[in-house]
């Protein structure tokens, strides 16, 4: 009896022990499963489009099979007072990238000008056999506003792969315009940019102002505003106000000078125009320098001036109202020694005998909606002031 006992706690240990065996393995690989479900599962995070697009790039990809070329679409001119934004104006630089390869490349391509540009860096990735071009412009330093003649200088374009190695560098010779030389572009697609000459809040406009307020009646400039309440008394307020303006551009004794000639390859569609300090300094002025200085304090007044562009010649104007589609047009060429009248008399002549065709009209508020502001002036200030 002792030994059947024996015998059958035995076999119960050896069932209790084979069942805790299997539960315990059973649970080690449930545990197992949980975690390694867990941890090891990457995350459901979408990629990119474009890498989704694109294979991540090979860095064993031969460079005989990238290939490189530099353009400079506008001779490498650059002209401070256009922006990329500009009808008829260029990229300093294009840089090409070919990738001949079965794989994608990526490449970081930086650009530079010293002493003109801040440095511009783009990273990209080239696709099998496809072919890239880049539009380079590095954004110009504020110290190119105080250039005042042409000067030669050098962009700086480089590429480097993902290991770190220069996979082009070339250095190439472009010419920076002086802050004043405008490129009109073809059939004068660039002339919104005029406004960027009107500079209402120029320390040598705020003296014309200040002349023009004096000689006006009651030494009262309300630009728009009026307390009459009939609105066709504004229209003659605009006009003394214009008036007085013209009254003190007189005073100061702005002669006629044609000055128009620039340097580079564009000398047939680009000018060189006075800035109103340059002009008021040396009371001497073509067309359009004039022009620019009569819409400058028109502007710093409050009301909406225009520039006219005419074969071979400029007139400015002012709009009778906020709203008026009415404008006093004015021809200051018959400064310093002609009338208000007759400055009108002669822009009625010239709109007369132009053909509609031909007359381009530039709205400053017009162009200020655009986003084209008065040239940055405090650095250009400071050299001219010390003259």
């Amino acid at each position: 009896m002792s030994r059947f006992f024996s015998d059958r706690a035995v076999r119960i240990l050896a069932l209790v022990f084979f069942v805790t065996t299997l539960a315990f393995g059973t649970g080690l690989t449930a545990t197992w499963v949980y975690f390694s479900r867990l941890t090891l599962k990457p995350p459901d995070v979408p990629l990119p489009e474009q890498a989704l697009k694109t294979p991540l790039p090979a860095s064993t990809v031969s460079p005989l099979l990238v290939q490189h070329k530099l353009d400079l679409p506008g001779r490498g001119e650059i002209f401070p007072a256009l922006s990329a934004n500009a009808a008829d104006y260029w990229p300093l630089a294009v840089l090409t990238i070919t990738n001949q390869a079965d794989t994608p490349v990526m490449e970081t391509v930086s650009a530079q000008v010293p002493g003109v540009s801040l440095p511009s860096s783009r990273t990209i990735i080239i696709g099998p056999r496809e072919t890239r071009a880049l539009h380079l412009s590095p954004e110009l330093l504020p110290d190119v506003y105080s250039n005042e003649e042409i000067q030669r200088t050098v962009l700086q374009v480089r590429a480097v792969d993902t290991m770190g190695t220069t996979a082009f560098a070339q250095d190439s010779p472009v010419f920076l315009h002086a802050a004043s030389d405008l490129f009109w572009g073809k059939k004068f697609g660039n002339a919104q940019y005029i406004a960027r000459w009107v500079t209402p809040h120029d320390p040598s406009v705020l003296r014309i102002v200040s002349s023009a307020k004096r000689a006006n009646p009651k030494s009262r400039f309300a630009g728009y505003n009026t307390t009459n309440p009939n609105p066709s008394a504004l229209a003659p307020q605009v006009r003394q106000q214009a008036d007085a303006v013209f009254r003190s551009l007189r005073q100061s004794g702005i002669g006629y000078v044609s000055s128009i000639f620039t340097f580079g390859n564009f000398v047939g569609q680009a000018q060189r125009i006075r800035f109103p300090r340059e002009t008021l300094s040396l009371n001497a002025a073509n067309c359009i320098d004039v022009s620019v200085v009569f819409a400058s304090a028109m502007e710093n007044l409050g009301m909406k001036p225009v520039i006219v562009i005419l074969p071979g010649h400029a007139i400015t104007g002012i709009r009778l109202g906020p709203q008026s589609t009415d404008i006093l047009y004015l021809d200051l060429t018959v400064l310093p020694n002609g009338t208000f009248e007759q400055a009108a008399a002669r822009a009625k002549y010239w709109l007369a005998k132009t053909p509609p065709e031909e007359i381009l009209t530039v709205d400053i508020a017009s162009a200020r909606l655009l986003g084209i502001y008065p040239m940055p002036s405090g650095e250009r200030d400071g050299v001219r002031s010390k003259s």
